[in-house]
């Protein structure tokens, strides 16, 4: 069936303006479908706003150039372009911040991101509770803007000018009198964990690290180890010592061995289920989650009580405090506010006045 001829009286309406009954105006909106009352106005003034309406939608549109030049990519296309951690935590970690942010701002044009757009995004982390959260995010999306920016799709990082979330260190620090206390539990909870433990305090070396740490690490005078979260080689004297604990690298190393056979410093002793097998080594989740149990018998109990990261610490004020290890280089940070974050007693302590 032929279609309806066009009314020629309409040939000058703007697109999208209706007239469903005499003097009553609509305009149907082309981006949404959706159509709009104008009311009962005269035809001229029907005319203009359909006219206003229709160029402010298209003016939202990209122009051809725009589209060459990638500038109606969106967020979610800019997130599909970003690289891929080698460090699993944090590949692990910028998966669930992508995720996030493409939630919130995955449909926006990386040409139409505002400032005022990632400030809202990141204060509504923050203002519901999740500070730390809103910390990671605004890092994340800063890092992706700034590829946008390389890629062409961004022309300023519209993330640099908003606040960063400012979150409060609820987590106490560890003492040496409380990892002694810990150290001694230790054995009743799993046959492994004081030599982690040991380890972890007497190298300054994370979970991570102590965690994948082997034996043939271990040379004549030195442990060579990779730091697995920035890719740093270290080489530790085995003679290293804290005198507060009166021990060397070399014992604490010597406080890992067992009689199964296995590759790895910190090793299961017996076999548990398929997967976790004598000399198979400890994950990391396992040696928090021991030194957890550990701390709550030794009686040091609370919301904010020290975890195993918190040894890390313990290691750097001990040995600033003896005054002949260089910290920043033993724990791996490339920067002097990294190294100043481990330094930090967070009140546990005075900060010592030196006097040369």
């Amino acid at each position: 069936m032929a279609a309806r001829p066009r009314d020629r009286s309409r040939r000058d309406w703007p697109a999208g303006l209706r007239e469903p009954r005499p003097g009553y105006f609509t305009w149907r909106n082309p981006a949404t479908g959706k159509d709009l009352a104008i009311g009962r106005v005269s035809i001229a003034q029907a005319k203009r706003e359909a006219n206003e309406a229709l160029a402010f939608v298209l003016s939202d549109k990209p122009a051809l150039l725009e589209r060459i030049q990638g500038k109606d990519n969106t967020i979610a296309d800019l997130l599909d372009k970003m690289p891929a951690s080698p460090v699993y935590n944090t590949a692990k970690s910028n998966r669930s911040l992508d995720k996030k942010i493409r939630e919130g701002l995955g449909q926006i044009a990386c040409g139409g991101l505002s400032v005022a757009h990632c400030a809202k995004f990141i204060e509504d982390e923050a203002d519901a509770g999740r500070k730390r959260s809103a910390q990671a995010l605004r890092s994340r999306l800063h890092a992706v803007c700034s590829r946008g920016r390389a890629l062409g799709w961004i022309d300023e990082n519209p993330v640099e000018p908003t606040s960063k979330p400012v979150a409060k260190t609820a987590r106490s620090r560890l003492t040496l009198d409380q990892f002694r206390l810990i150290l001694d539990k230790a054995p009743e909870i799993a046959p492994w964990l004081p030599g982690a433990m040991l380890v972890a305090l007497i190298s300054g070396m994370d979970r991570d690290t102590v965690s994948k740490l082997e034996r043939k690490a271990i040379g004549k005078e030195f442990l060579t180890i990779n730091r697995a979260k920035t890719g740093i080689w270290l080489e530790i004297p085995l003679s290293l010592r804290m005198d507060a604990m009166g021990m060397t690298l070399l014992d604490a190393l010597s406080a890992c061995r067992s009689n199964v056979v296995s590759k790895y410093m910190v090793h299961h002793r017996k076999t548990y289920r398929a997967g976790v097998e004598a000399g198979s080594p400890v994950f990391v989740d396992r040696i928090s989650k021991a030194f957890t149990e550990a701390r709550d018998i030794a009686g040091i109990t609370g919301e904010n009580a020290p975890t195993f990261h918190e040894i890390r610490s313990l290691s750097k004020r001990t040995y600033m405090a003896q005054g002949n290890v260089d910290t920043k280089a033993l724990l791996g940070h490339k920067s002097e506010s990294a190294a100043a974050i481990y330094a930090d007693p967070r009140g546990i302590e005075p900060v010592r006045v030196k006097v040369s």
